[in-house]
């Protein structure tokens, strides 16, 4: 049975993915692209690429718009032969109906090894384990959280401006670098900051 996990390069998906492996093998790790960018985190796709040869799961990477995304994700499970997808959603209700509809129209169970936990503990855990991440997009209003390492004290500053610790509001989004998931670290460089509709972004030179 073909076992994959939703993968954006931050540090929801990877907790996932770190948990899942505490039960069973996770064959690919899928990772859906837009112009060359992760589509939750547009993060390059040569950085995505780093981080499979660090981590030594095998990636997959989709090329899709919003409106093509569900048939090529459908598609891709297809091809793969996927069994089970390992999802790193917390809350939001919405999306995780849309998964499971998506998944029961192409015979794939999904897992959300992270579905309804407290935030800040997800946040704690991932930091305890030893894992390294770092903020590289952030909506415009918070643009100086840019940058910051994903440690206890971030987490923490992030309580007292009432941000949710783990961004699942989309204030942020981060890229891993390090951890018991990877087989070594992930050496990269921040390039000049770029704006989007909604976010500050870093470049990312690895």
């Amino acid at each position: 049975m073909t076992t994959v996990a939703m993968w954006s390069g931050g540090k929801d998906s990877c907790l996932a993915v770190w948990r899942a492996l505490k039960e069973e093998e996770v064959n690919h790790l899928i990772c859906m692209m837009q112009h060359g960018k992760a589509r939750a985190h547009g993060i390059n796709a040569e950085v995505v690429k780093a981080q499979e040869k660090c981590i030594g799961i095998n990636m997959v990477l989709e090329e899709t718009t919003w409106e093509e995304y569900e048939r090529r994700l459908k598609s891709l499970f297809g091809r793969l032969g996927v069994r089970k997808a390992i999802f790193g959603d917390i809350y939001l209700e919405e999306h995780k109906l849309w998964i499971e509809r998506v998944c029961s129209e192409v015979d794939v169970r999904p897992v959300f090894p992270l579905w309804g936990e407290n935030t800040r503990n997800l946040a704690e855990e991932f930091i305890n384990a030893g894992f390294e991440a770092y903020v590289i997009a952030a909506k415009k209003e918070f643009r100086d959280l840019l940058g910051r390492r994903f440690d206890s004290d971030l987490v923490d500053e992030l309580i007292r401006r009432n941000i949710d610790p783990c961004g699942e509001d989309g204030e942020f989004h981060t890229l891993v670098v390090d951890g018991p998931l990877f087989r070594r670290r992930l050496e990269f460089s921040f390039t000049e900051p770029f704006e989007s509709e909604k976010y500050w972004h870093f470049g990312i030179k690895v």
